[in-house]
């Protein structure tokens, strides 16, 4: 679920008074980290910095989180290179400066609070061509948690010039508080956080840390009303510290945590497919993310592999790194505000994409073909040793991939078939393992995804 976008358009003729822009004084270095339990806490670091009198604005010092010296954070600015214009550019810019500056007044007839205007020479800077230079911060800077996706665009055709009004969800005080706090949760993260991991182990270790740690707030499902309410499901905020979120909270928060740790990610806008009462409705907005890992990009998507209850099987992660094609299954990915006409966006219900990635075709890292076994008939030994690789990382699922030769279903019925060589393998596997710690006599439980030729089977534990 995503903000539908609102924008406030005005033409007027009052003289435009031009704010002073806002400076943050520079954060100290800290020492280098040898050890993610030696971690410092920047947070003691941020603070309201000043205050502008004359025009009511706290401005609150930028802030770099906490993160482990050993990796060097890769924040690859992708939105930012797709803006055509100087206008644009030059929006990015000063969004990036006064998104630090904010108003306790809040915005007439809404829940946010005022943050300092963008001026800009001229009026002939389009609401589409604002929209995507604004857009393009959030993509590039997740950790600004607290800007709202509306704004208000006001054109002074006598002064010549453009006011951009930018919206908080949270006075200065507020984000002060909500830094520290996500830079403690932060620290945490990173101090539970095996050391030595390879690009792939790091990106795995978020997916299972923000779906371990969170869960998705189905409450927005029912009442439109609620996100206003409840910004924080919208932002890292929300799964750092609040563990409750939605699909945006998530996405941002994987891109977030990942660049962090040095692997290039992206957010995705688009809609999904979903089930409901029987019939499929695809008018569902959604953000997802996609990731680069040794050159080549997949799509990922956090919010999809997180069960809604106890009872779905865990730890299968079947829309980690897969490709454009099998995400295409059930995700409709948007358009580009470069891709789109002028009369297409007076038609827009939603924020769209600045950036695509190249196509998404590599296998190399998709979870369930690198952690599953291959297998296009029935083979105790193999089965055996999957079961046993899964049950020493405790992993609650079991990923098997069907060859060409046939389909998920037809090799999973063949499982039970005769001998059932699920049960074979399965009771060969428990006495390989210490302690035996699987109920050979329970039920299997799985389901078949024919279109990726995958079954995932729940591993029985005691």
């Amino acid at each position: 679920m995503r903000f539908i976008k609102v924008i406030s358009v005005a033409i007027i003729v009052l003289l435009l008074l031009t704010l002073g822009s806002c400076t943050q004084a520079p954060k100290e270095k800290s020492a280098p980290v040898t050890q993610y339990s030696d971690l410092p806490l920047s947070g003691g670091d941020v603070a309201i910095g000043s205050h502008d009198d004359e025009y009511g604005f706290h401005i609150v010092n930028r802030v770099e989180f906490t993160h482990p010296q050993n990796y060097q954070p890769k924040h690859v600015a992708h939105s930012y290179q797709t803006l055509k214009t100087d206008v644009q550019k030059t929006i990015y810019d000063k969004v990036l400066d006064a998104c630090y500056c904010f108003s306790d007044e809040k915005v007439e007839g809404d829940t946010t609070y005022k943050m300092r205007p963008v001026i800009l020479d001229g009026t002939d800077c389009s609401p589409k061509e604002a929209e995507a230079a604004i857009i393009a911060v959030f993509d590039d800077h997740p950790e600004i948690f607290w800007m709202d996706y509306l704004f208000d665009i006001e054109y002074d055709t006598e002064a010549h010039t453009t006011e951009l009004v930018l919206h908080s969800e949270y006075t200065a005080a507020g984000v002060v508080k909500m830094m520290r706090e996500i830079d403690d949760a932060l620290a945490a993260f990173y101090r539970e956080m095996p050391k030595e991991l390879s690009a792939y182990e790091r990106e795995v270790y978020v997916y299972k840390y923000i779906i371990d740690h969170c869960v998705y707030d189905e409450n927005i499902l029912d009442d439109t009303e609620y996100e206003d309410s409840h910004p924080s499901l919208f932002n890292l905020y929300g799964v750092m510290v609040d563990h409750v979120a939605v699909c945006e909270g998530y996405a941002y928060s994987f891109d977030y945590l990942c660049s962090e740790l040095g692997i290039d990610t992206v957010c995705i806008s688009g809609s999904v497919v979903l089930e409901e009462d029987g019939a499929e409705t695809t008018d569902t907005l959604h953000l997802w993310n996609a990731v680069e890992l040794d050159g080549e990009w997949y799509m990922a998507d956090v919010t999809w592999d997180d069960p809604d209850d106890e009872e779905e099987i865990r730890d299968a992660y079947v829309y980690l790194n897969i490709t454009d094609q099998v995400m295409a299954l059930d995700h409709t990915t948007d358009k580009t505000y470069a891709q789109i006409t002028d009369e297409e966006y007076g038609l827009l219900e939603c924020y769209i994409n600045n950036y695509l990635p190249p196509a998404c075709t590599a296998t190399d890292y998709c979870y369930y073909l690198r952690e599953g076994i291959r297998m296009s008939s029935p083979d105790v030994d193999a089965l055996c040793d999957g079961i046993v690789r899964a049950a020493e990382k405790r992993s609650a699922a079991l990923m098997i991939n069907a060859g060409s030769d046939t389909t998920a279903q037809a090799l999973c019925d063949s499982l039970f078939d005769g001998d059932q060589p699920y049960y074979q393998a399965m009771d060969r596997a428990n006495t390989v393992l210490a302690d035996a710690p699987l109920n050979t006599d329970a039920d299997a439980v799985y389901y078949c995804l024919d279109d990726r030729g995958l079954i995932v089977f729940e591993m029985p534990y005691r």
